[in-house]
């Protein structure tokens, strides 16, 4: 039977873009603006001002992944963020044909180089990581991978566990170019989207040997994050063990999760772009996978 599975309602789900503000300040040009390092930085760097944030935050959309993957985006204008233009791929069979992410290139490679400098600026790097379904969601219309997978299951695991080794990659990378921590996000495979029976499969197939892969990369310097929706998911379904640490103080969101760093591997409870989600009884919540 397949355990009721809990969603967690985000008001930032389908947030991107940059403010007029910034866009006029910086004089931001776009496309060029999504396609450089150094004026990513500058916007990720005003972006923190603007919001009271205490990490710099990159990439600005949940398309980076899928673009790299030959994904066909409109990188439209700075204040509607990149979108999906048309579906890059007709069939799961193309999928089956797609070669591993070349992260020193595009967009992903601009990204990742933005990381760099900004920790060379001695700031704090959160890295934005797109989960599944939004990457599929950007590639091909996903009503096309319920109907292979109802039809060949080991056609999709073969796509899934692709997605899951390039993710595995991009985590190794975003650790290399001095990112503080990477937040992974799956807001298009939330149940409420696909349904119970997929989350449940997805999570437990899937997400967490990935999750348990990618925590070993954890460190003094680096750590995970993860959406509430995946982490209600997981524990929801009791796919994870949940772990209280206790800060000792009322503290902001994003500070504790700094502090958790060398720590703990895994964590998520709030959104981490919401810079002014305070934890009032100073307690965060950790994953921890058996």
């Amino acid at each position: 039977m397949v355990q009721k599975v809990v969603d967690y309602k985000c008001k930032r789900s389908d947030t991107a873009g940059i403010s007029e503000k910034i866009i006029t300040d910086l004089k931001l040009e776009f496309p060029k603006s999504y396609n450089n390092a150094s004026i990513m930085a500058e916007i990720s760097l005003a972006i923190k001002k603007e919001e009271g944030n205490r990490v710099c935050l990159l990439p600005f959309c949940h398309t980076v992944e899928a673009e790299a993957l030959g994904g066909m985006i409109n990188l439209s204008e700075g204040k509607f963020g990149p979108r999906v233009a048309t579906y890059a791929y007709n069939s799961e069979e193309e999928l089956l044909q797609l070669q591993e992410i070349d992260f020193s290139q595009g967009r992903i490679g601009e990204v990742l180089k933005a990381c760099q400098i900004l920790k060379a600026h001695g700031e704090k790097v959160v890295l934005e990581v797109s989960g599944f379904f939004t990457i599929l969601n950007s590639l091909i219309d996903v009503t096309k991978i319920f109907k292979a997978w109802r039809k060949d299951a080991r056609t999709v695991e073969k796509i899934f566990n692709f997605l899951a080794n390039n993710l595995y990659l991009f985590f190794k990378e975003a650790k290399k170019a001095g990112v503080a921590i990477v937040s992974y996000a799956d807001p298009a495979g939330s149940v409420n989207i696909i349904g119970p029976k997929y989350t449940e499969l997805v999570a437990r197939d899937f997400t967490v040997p990935f999750l348990k892969k990618a925590a070993a990369l954890a460190d003094n310097n680096f750590m995970i994050h993860l959406c509430p929706k995946t982490s209600l998911i997981l524990l929801s379904l009791e796919l994870t063990a949940r772990k209280t640490l206790d800060l000792d103080r009322r503290i902001n969101y994003v500070e504790a999760c700094l502090m958790a760093i060398g720590r703990e591997k895994i964590i998520g409870q709030a959104c981490i772009k919401d810079a002014r989600t305070v934890l009032n009884h100073g307690k965060i919540i950790a994953l921890q996978f058996v």
